[in-house]
Parts: structure tokens; C-alpha cells; sequence
């Protein structure tokens, strides 16, 4: 039961803000509050897992460069069958994404975001998670419910089953840096990556959605 609610714990804190609050800011309240609090509180903070080596940071920067080119590049080509810009804009205003909090949201999206959840599913949930179960499993089930709270964020923004679709690549990543992870046996080429990728969805937001 406890392993359950830490899986799921992320996205319930995105379903409150995003889809009952009907608010970004306080979705990022609440979602980056449980991802900093939980580790902090269960004493699990795996600060040994920062090291910094030249492979994960080679790992990280080619695995980030090519989901920016996959997000930003993708999008720059295809947004027009995948995306109403127009509705997107007036879900994002509803969302509170616009005014000065937009570029505290676009920081945050780009420091905050990546660290925090590394920290959370590559760490404290994977090394939860290995210490009981193969490389694999662990793998397997951070990727999967790391994918999960996509779903509430993605899915509003694509047209149709698109949606779905779109969090293909958010699970892809999930397993390439659980991958490198467990390979290098630190989440420093997984943050690496991770803010690379955000810094595609941000490129998509101020040069096309915007």
C-alpha cells in the first residue's frame, strides 16, 4: 500500500491541480512539493547518486540532444495535424500560464523540473524499487508511472487519440534514463537529459504555441 502512494502520489497531486484546481501554478505546487518532501522525510535523498562522471554526462547530453531534436523538431513540422494552437492557448490562459508567471513557470520547467523528478523516480523511487527487484522492474515501473501523470497534461493538449500517443516518448525516456541509471549508477546523465527534453517543450511553447 505504501509502495502504491508513492507511485501514484505525483499524479494525484497533478490531478488536483491541473484537472480539479484547474491551475498550472498550483499543480506545480503540489507535485514539486510531494517530489522534494517524501524522499526528504523517508531520509532517502540518494545524494550519492550525484556523482558526476564524463560518461554520464556524455550519456546525458546525447541522450537530451536527441529528445530536443525529437520534441522541438517533431512539433516544428507536424504541430498543425496534432495540435489546435488556438484552443491550446485559451486551455494554458485557463491554466494560469500566462502573465509574469509564465516565465517563472518556464525556470522552473527548466531548473526545477528536471532535478526534482530524477531525484524522485531515478532515485528514491528506483533505488527503493532495486534493493527489492531486478534492474528491470525498476526500471519498468518508474518509467511507467512516470509516464502516468503525463496523460493529464498531454492528452488536453493533442487533438484526438494523439494524446496518447504523445507520451510514448515520455516512457521511452523513462526507460533510456533508468537505463543510463543503472548503468552508470548515478541520475546525474538522467538530470542532464531531462533538462535538454524540458528545454524542447519549452522551444515548442515560445516559437509555435506562443
Amino acid at each position: 500500500m505504501k509502495r502504491l502512494l508513492l507511485l501514484l502520489g505525483p499524479t494525484f497531486m497533478i490531478f488536483i491541480g491541473l484537472q480539479v484546481l484547474e491551475s498550472v501554478i498550483i499543480a506545480f505546487l503540489l507535485f514539486y512539493s510531494w517530489l522534494l518532501a517524501v524522499p526528504l522525510l523517508a531520509g532517502g535523498v540518494p545524494w550519492k547518486r550525484f556523482k558526476i562522471t564524463s560518461r554520464a554526462v556524455l550519456l546525458g547530453f546525447g541522450s537530451g540532444l536527441l529528445f530536443f531534436l525529437f520534441i522541438y523538431g517533431g512539433l516544428h513540422w507536424l504541430h498543425i495535424y496534432f495540435i489546435d494552437i488556438d484552443q491550446l492557448r485559451n486551455l494554458l490562459w485557463e491554466w494560469g500560464f500566462s502573465g509574469q508567471g509564465e516565465i517563472w513557470l518556464v525556470l522552473i520547467l527548466l531548473m526545477v523540473n528536471p532535478i526534482l523528478e530524477e531525484v524522485y523516480w531515478r532515485g528514491f523511487i528506483y533505488e527503493n524499487l532495486r534493493k527489492e527487484g531486478t534492474a528491470k522492474f525498476a526500471i519498468l515501473m518508474t518509467s511507467a508511472f512516470y509516464t502516468l501523470y503525463h496523460l493529464l497534461s498531454v492528452i488536453p493538449i493533442f487533438n484526438g487519440l494523439y494524446g496518447l500517443v504523445a507520451v510514448i516518448p515520455v516512457f521511452i525516456a523513462g526507460l533510456i534514463w533508468g537505463y543510463m541509471r543503472e548503468r552508470t549508477g548515478s541520475i546525474t546523465a538522467a538530470i542532464i537529459g531531462h533538462v535538454l527534453g524540458d528545454m524542447g517543450i519549452i522551444f515548442v511553447y515560445w516559437f509555435i504555441i506562443r
